[in-house]
């Protein structure tokens, strides 16, 4: 006599929908001095916005822009860095001046 049995299997979907998206026009200057600053921001590369910055990075330099080398990056001053959650608080002045 057969048997069946209900039960759940894990499977991998690939599934393929449309998403907003935004197309952006540059000069090459201008995609130069994106690369230059997405190239040099830090911070979890999965689990904050850093993901996006390098996506954008790689999608300009398989167009063509690149930056290394170039005196562009020794105009860049200072740092950014991602979090990967928002700051839930900013210190007051008067909290960060003592007496």
């Amino acid at each position: 006599m057969a048997e069946a049995k209900r039960t759940t299997v894990e499977k991998t979907v690939t599934e393929t929908k449309k998403v907003p998206a935004v197309t952006l026009t540059l000069t090459t200057e201008e995609a130069e001095a994106l690369h230059a600053l997405v190239g040099n921001i830090t911070g979890d590369s999965v689990h904050s916005p850093r993901k996006h910055t390098d996506g954008i990075y790689y999608a300009l330099k398989r167009a063509g822009i690149d930056t290394l080398g170039k005196p562009i990056l020794k105009q860049l001053s200072g740092g950014t860095r991602w979090l990967n959650e928002p700051k839930s608080s900013y210190p007051s002045y008067s909290s960060a001046i003592r007496f």
